[in-house]
């Protein structure tokens, strides 16, 4: 209080002066809880203002911005297998052309549980075998060795009969064993090609663009000479006929069978 109102109230009657202070009292005690909120609410409007200050400025930001952020990534299209159209290619096959000869052909998902080098390696192995051992199971049935006087159906068991098959086998597995070295690197990222042993004496591979297409040959034949071995010795067996493998006496004409010569013959009997 001030001296005006000390003075005003020794003036005053003693109930009269009670009362004032009484009520000065009151005042004070209500007044006083809302000084401190004050600097606080200012404080809040002042964070009020500084965020609105940020809100509105992207909205101030050149247009040349938004025109230099990149697009969202396009979802991935699905592919199809070539071969199979109504089947999604698989991921495990890897990237369209990583091979030649990829068609996408993989409806048991092999190449989900080995990989897909071992598995080309494995198919061009196969190939090469495949077509020597379709033209010499052929040949055999028109050449033989002196003393050696059998058919190709027949050649298997005199082998294991006479020995020989036991030597083939130790040859032929000391060849696997050594290429599984050349195969092992590969799968530990060597950088081999499956199938790659560096055989090109000629140099018919010289070529990037001339390889490729050989090796689009070599693995076209192999494949249907794969079928055609498994085709050929199950005929043979069959029929127990040499070449063409078929039923009947070919030897004997119109004996009987599905020759040409039999078939024509009996077409023309009345």
């Amino acid at each position: 209080m001030c001296l005006l109102d000390l003075y005003l109230l020794r003036n005053l009657s003693p109930s009269t002066q009670l009362y004032l202070t009484t009520a000065a009292l009151a005042l004070n005690a209500a007044v006083a809880p809302m000084r401190p909120a004050m600097p606080t609410l200012g404080r809040g409007l002042a964070a009020i203002r500084m965020a609105d200050a940020e809100t509105k400025a992207p909205a101030e930001a050149p247009a040349d911005a938004a025109e230099e952020t990149p697009p969202p990534p396009a979802e991935p299209a699905v592919l199809y297998s070539e071969s199979l159209p109504f089947l999604v290619r698989r991921a495990s096959l890897g990237p369209v052309g990583k091979y030649v000869g990829d068609v996408g052909f993989d409806p048991l998902g092999f190449t989900e549980i080995l990989p897909i080098e071992w598995l080309r390696e494995a198919e061009i192995k196969h190939s090469r075998v495949a077509m020597l051992a379709f033209v010499g199971f052929i040949f055999t049935d028109f050449y033989h060795l002196p003393g050696f006087d059998y058919t190709t159906l027949e050649a298997h068991d005199a082998c294991v009969a006479s020995g020989s098959m036991s030597q083939l086998l130790l040859w032929i597995g000391l060849v696997e064993v050594i290429s599984t070295i050349g195969i092992d690197q590969m799968l530990r990222g060597s950088g081999r090609e499956p199938g790659d042993f560096g055989f090109d004496p000629i140099g018919f591979g010289s070529d990037p663009e001339k390889l490729k297409d050989l090796q689009m040959k070599e693995l076209a034949n192999g494949r249907l000479a794969m079928f055609a071995f498994g085709g050929v010795v199950t005929q043979s067996v069959l029929t127990g006929n040499s070449f063409p493998y078929l039923f009947g006496d070919q030897e004997i004409a119109f004996s009987g069978g599905d020759f040409a010569w039999n078939v024509v013959a009996t077409a023309s009997m009345p």
